[in-house]
């Protein structure tokens, strides 16, 4: 995603964006996905030969992901490509040149698999010309409903649906911002892909179903941390504001299976001021 907007937001934003995972092919596929081969060049090789990622990156960007798992033969190649601007397809003796900016990620402390040999020092230096840090979710946690609503909002766009997310993300955002999120975006991406696939045919509620969600994403519900401290208990009716009091009081209500005694519990109010906020909102 990230790459994507350094991609988007740069001269090269009309041409193609390519990405590949590096740690997700094994060497021999590898060196044919990003370099391409011709025909015959290889058993099984496809007629006519095939176009490399690089090749097919030309004038644009490519995106390199987990780098640091990248077989340390085919870094020699990269090198070149990097130093050389030319690539050579499997089975060619004839170098094509190609114009191409490379983004590239890992997980890995890079210069300590230098220093273990599992990575050439010389493309090392040749990457890392501007180094970004991108922190995890869980620590960026001020970015989460923007990002959350975007992808919920393109989910159903994708699924041919003219729905608009407002109120469920509201609703979940207090347990969002307590999942750790040790999948970072590419989790996030997937909780709110199955919110979609859920809702596209059924619409969104007015009010939200908590059953129903933990069914869906148990995980987000499984590590909410127990609030056995009163002063600590968000669900407190004082804790909200007035803008917010008639979500917030469906919320709990939701949360407490439609009853009415535990929630007004929860909430710190009588059950006869539950009924009269309830009969306020409809």
């Amino acid at each position: 995603m990230f790459a994507q907007g350094i991609h988007n937001a740069s001269p090269r934003k009309n041409s193609p964006f390519v990405a590949i995972n590096c740690a997700a092919f094994p060497e021999s596929l590898l060196e044919s996905e990003l370099f391409g081969h011709e025909e015959g060049a290889f058993s099984g090789s496809k007629r006519g030969g095939k176009t490399g990622l690089f090749e097919a990156a030309h004038t644009g960007t490519i995106f390199l992901d987990e780098i640091g798992d990248m077989p340390f033969s085919l870094q020699t190649r990269l090198l070149r490509v990097l130093q050389e601007k030319e690539i050579l397809r499997v089975g060619s003796n004839e170098p094509m040149h190609v114009d191409i900016r490379v983004i590239a990620a890992t997980n890995r402390v890079l210069k300590q698999n230098v220093i273990d040999g599992n990575f050439r020092e010389d493309l090392f230096y040749r990457l890392n010309i501007l180094c970004i840090n991108l922190p995890p979710l869980r620590e960026r946690i001020d970015d989460l409903p923007i990002i959350a609503s975007r992808l919920l909002n393109n989910a159903f766009r994708r699924l041919g649906s003219n729905l608009v997310e407002e109120k469920l993300l509201e609703f979940l955002l207090p347990y969002f911002t307590k999942y750790s999120w040790p999948g970072n975006i590419r989790e996030l991406e997937n909780v709110v892909e199955r919110l979609a696939h859920y809702h596209v045919d059924r619409g969104l509620p007015n009010i939200v179903d908590i059953p129903h969600l933990r069914s869906i994403i148990p995980e987000i519900f499984d590590e909410m941390p127990p609030q056995d401290e009163k002063k600590n208990d968000t669900s407190l009716l004082k804790s909200v504001s007035k803008a917010t009091e008639a979500m917030h009081i469906e919320r709990v209500v939701s949360e407490c299976g439609g009853n009415y005694n535990e929630a007004a519990k929860k909430l710190g109010i009588s059950r006869t001021t539950l009924w009269r906020r309830l009969n306020k909102t409809m």
